[in-house]
């Protein structure tokens, strides 16, 4: 623990302590939640039915639902809420707890369907409170030196002084050369970063290119990887080579912090505090049993403007019941679906396939896409939205990513297939290589 991280969580706490704790508040609830099951679990039943009578009183959608239990309620995916977005929405007016602005999330993730989430004031710091709570059983305290990796686009970088004060740093990885792993090798030794937090898939080149170079990276205590599911080769590599604790984090953009493994652990310990989970069957509504493989469905128990109950996330997992551990919550065992390409540039170089996501996010017009590498040079995109719209912006950025060489095409369709798991396949690479 260092002096300037002390002093900067001192500042931030003291801070949210003079507002009324609204994030410390937050932060001590989901603690005593997770870490006592029999109080937690009448909290989070009362949580839920609070949600249920909001969306039932507040949200259009949801009116005829009066009086019913979840399981009554839809089972819905993005393509859902698309079609019924402004039916679901949440009038400002209607929305308790709310001050300020609205805080607005864009994801696509692995499905390539696009969505734009409301998040009101308190669904905003329940999920800032879970970043500083998950971040400290991992055994990272907020404001200790750690560098984020991320398709960083349309204004997201971290400004200097916004910087200092989290002590962050944001570090850029569309690119996965070995000019980037060394530039970012320099920095973790620069700045004595103790933590790195990033996409799964882009820690493969790091362990890879610092066993190569003889690299060693002495101050790193821990890594936590999202995104995709971390491959244990991988994992068992980084531990040798750094010789730091590698967790791997189950969030998304559109609801917070899911479930995050534990320190030598792989099961996730799940967010009970702040969603409700379920299993469900893939070819029906039915709960799954305990080792069976479904649906991951999520309700997020804390966002009123856009009430998300019982959403199909694309993903599949495998719920097994508690431990010691999860203080008897059920854990989920295994996640599925949450591997993408590799994809290359014209010089071979391989490129970050969130890359593409960060480029199309921020356009409302897109419904789903999906990006094709056809040869060392071809690459098509697929888009499922308004066929008026102006891509040569698109294409631009993504010639300056791939190359001025790169062929890029634009294909138009009416859906994007799925696979036979029910997950669409966003990044596809087709290069032999």
């Amino acid at each position: 623990m260092s002096v300037g991280g002390f002093i900067r969580r001192k500042i931030y706490w003291s801070i949210d302590f003079l507002k009324g704790s609204p994030i410390g508040c937050h932060f001590n609830d989901i603690k005593s939640i997770l870490n006592d099951n029999k109080k937690g679990k009448i909290k989070q039943e009362t949580y839920l039915n609070n949600l249920l009578k909001h969306a039932v009183k507040n949200s259009h959608f949801y009116n005829g639902h009066v009086d019913k239990d979840l399981e009554h309620f839809p089972v819905m995916n993005k393509m859902d809420y698309l079609t019924h977005y402004e039916s679901i929405k949440v009038d400002l007016s209607l929305i308790p707890f709310h001050k300020g602005k609205m805080h607005i999330i864009s994801t696509s993730g692995s499905t390539g369907t696009m969505l734009v989430v409301p998040q009101d004031f308190r669904k905003r710091n329940r999920v800032l409170a879970e970043l500083k709570y998950f971040g400290e059983i991992a055994g990272y305290k907020s404001h200790e030196r750690l560098v984020q990796l991320r398709i960083w686009k349309h204004g997201q970088y971290k400004s200097k002084i916004q910087t200092f004060k989290e002590n962050i740093f944001a570090f850029g990885c569309t690119k996965m050369d070995e000019g980037t792993l060394n530039n970012l090798c320099s920095l973790i030794k620069k700045k004595n970063i103790v933590a790195i937090l990033g996409y799964a898939s882009w820690f493969g080149l790091f362990a890879q290119y610092i066993e190569n170079n003889s690299i060693k990276l002495v101050g790193i205590k821990i890594i936590i990887t999202g995104g995709e599911m971390l491959q244990n080769n991988i994992r068992f590599k980084l531990k040798k080579l750094i010789g730091c604790n590698v967790v791997s984090r189950y969030a998304n953009q559109e609801q917070g912090i899911l479930g995050q493994e534990l320190i030598n652990d792989e099961h996730f310990y799940l967010n009970h505090a702040s969603y409700y989970f379920e299993i469900l069957k893939f070819d029906n509504d039915e709960k799954a049993d305990y080792g069976e493989i479904g649906r991951i469905v999520i309700t997020d128990l804390y966002n009123y403007a856009f009430p998300m109950i019982r959403y199909d996330t694309g993903d599949a997992g495998i719920m097994a019941a508690g431990n010691h551990l999860s203080k008897g919550y059920p854990v989920l065992y295994k996640i599925y679906g949450r591997r993408v390409d590799m994809i290359y540039d014209t010089n071979g170089s391989p490129v970050h396939p969130h890359t593409i996501t960060a480029i199309l996010n921020h356009l409302p017009d897109i419904i789903q896409w999906q990006f094709i590498q056809k040869t060392t040079k071809q690459y098509l995109l697929r888009i499922n939205g308004n066929t008026k719209m102006n891509y040569k912006n698109v294409i631009s950025e993504m010639k300056n990513i791939f190359g001025n060489h790169a062929e890029i095409s634009i294909e138009f369709v009416d859906k994007i297939p799925v696979l036979a798991s029910g997950k669409r396949k966003t990044i596809i690479c087709e290069l032999k290589k």
